[in-house]
């Protein structure tokens, strides 16, 4: 009987054994590696310039999800919106798409028209 007891407790020894050592092997992981390396890498994104942080943050590449935040947003700072501007070309040209949708109204001046199959202004 008593030995039937001890190989009951053989398992749960064995296991509960290999999680400490997994932990342990974690902790020390995280300790020794992660977090130095956060706090490194927290330092060098003060330092780069926004070409490299959005870069970095394309790749979503941070020891942590703390950097990870604070990347997201440096890089949202980094985005400045771009004014719309026009092309400066005639209206029709601007929205004009070949072989796309073509106004029944022929447009056209005294000495030229508008082809909507090449969106271009044409002599007459």
């Amino acid at each position: 009987m008593e030995e039937d007891a001890l190989r009951f407790w053989i398992i749960p020894i064995v296991c509960l054994v290999s999680a400490s050592l997994i932990f342990s092997v974690a902790l020390v992981y995280k300790f020794n590696i992660v977090f130095p390396n956060a706090e490194l890498e927290r330092l060098e994104m003060n330092e780069m310039s926004c070409a490299e942080i959005l870069r970095k943050d394309g790749a979503n590449d941070y020891w942590t999800p703390e950097n990870s935040q604070i990347g997201r947003a440096k890089a949202a700072g980094c985005n400045v919106p771009k004014e719309s501007q026009g092309s400066d070309l005639n209206p029709y040209v601007e929205f004009c798409t070949p072989g796309g949708f073509a106004p029944d109204k022929k447009i056209e001046n005294s000495t030229h028209s508008f082809n909507h199959d090449t969106c271009t202004w044409d002599g007459k």
